[in-house]
């Protein structure tokens, strides 16, 4: 048997490497077979709404935001995007900004612990270097901060990811929001903190189930992500074999060997979200690899997916 599946192995080694080569792709580039984005040039430009309406609430501290929507939707890329820009852009001088991540056994301490570690950072921010072990004496740490952050003129984002880790355990989950209702409750002519939340439905469903009052504090609730169609499969699907050949993206760059009536087929065989779309163009380039090997013809088509993927 293991002779029997080592010989699989060259076989489907040597027909990717045929059809690579013959598209000019760059040894160990595979298109699609990335679960995260291998460069920031594969990500296809969408939400362009829902960015918009974010940058509002935040240079106007309107109030705290939740993007909420299904695993594959986008959250990651949509929330490094903004990270990103707010970290590092231009304008990064005007935020502060702290990730709280892996909250599936977090605390109300240790949300403040993470809050101040991620502010400590910053040269403007007198944050201690040691915190009591009380948590409400941590809490007054805390406020110290948002007077600080106020001082300076400066609004302090704070992204927490995968609340759904949290929502599996339901004192888990209430001590983590009583901490971030707390937190987002603090500043004098307006939050000092914008809670910048990401999660799936069943998240959303616990928060309004446990924390009512903090659910009426988003300003902008449950906000999902763009699907998919056709321009923007296309669109992706250009944008993986540039990053393949080592090239660079520009409007316009053909798709091939993807054909129309192909790319309507990986839409139709997703649920629309980014992550299941590029699953499917990787299906749909397997697909092609094998046709290839059988000396069928380069071109992905409708037909290639059906027989093949």
């Amino acid at each position: 048997m293991a002779d029997q599946f080592t010989a699989v192995l060259d076989d489907v080694e040597e027909s990717h490497a045929r059809y690579a080569e013959q598209l000019g792709l760059v040894e160990g580039r595979t298109p699609f077979a990335a679960e995260s984005l291998p460069d920031t040039r594969v990500a296809v430009r969408v939400n362009e709404e829902l960015l918009q309406e974010v940058a509002s609430h935040i240079l106007t501290r309107a109030g705290h935001v939740s993007v909420i929507d299904k695993r594959g939707a986008g959250k990651t890329h949509f929330r490094e995007l903004v990270y990103d820009a707010l970290s590092e852009g231009p304008r990064s001088d005007e935020f502060a900004i702290a990730r709280i991540r892996e909250v599936e056994s977090i605390t109300t301490r240790r949300l403040y612990t993470r809050l101040l570690d991620g502010l400590s950072e910053y040269d403007t921010l007198d944050v201690p270097e040691t915190y009591p072990r009380a948590t409400d004496e941590v809490r007054q740490v805390v406020e110290g901060v948002a007077e600080q952050l106020e001082a300076a003129d400066l609004t302090c984002i704070v992204q927490v990811d995968q609340l759904e880790d949290a929502a599996r355990n339901t004192r888990t989950f209430e001590q983590l929001l009583a901490g971030l209702q707390s937190i987002g409750d603090l500043g004098e002519t307006g939050p000092a903190f914008i809670l910048f939340l990401f999660g799936t439905p069943e998240a959303a469903d616990r928060i309004d189930e446990l924390r009512q009052t903090l659910s009426s504090r988003l300003v902008a609730k449950n906000r999902s992500l763009e699907r998919f169609g056709f321009a923007e499969a296309e669109e992706l699907i250009a944008r993986w074999l540039a990053w393949a050949r080592n090239e660079e993206y520009k409007e316009g760059y053909l798709s091939d060997p993807y054909s129309a009536p192909a790319i309507r087929t990986i839409v139709e065989r997703s649920d629309g979200t980014p992550r299941s779309v590029r699953q499917q163009c990787y299906h749909a380039y397997r697909a092609g690899a094998r046709q290839f090997a059988g000396d069928q013809g380069v071109e992905i088509t409708d037909e290639t997916i059906k027989k093949y993927a």
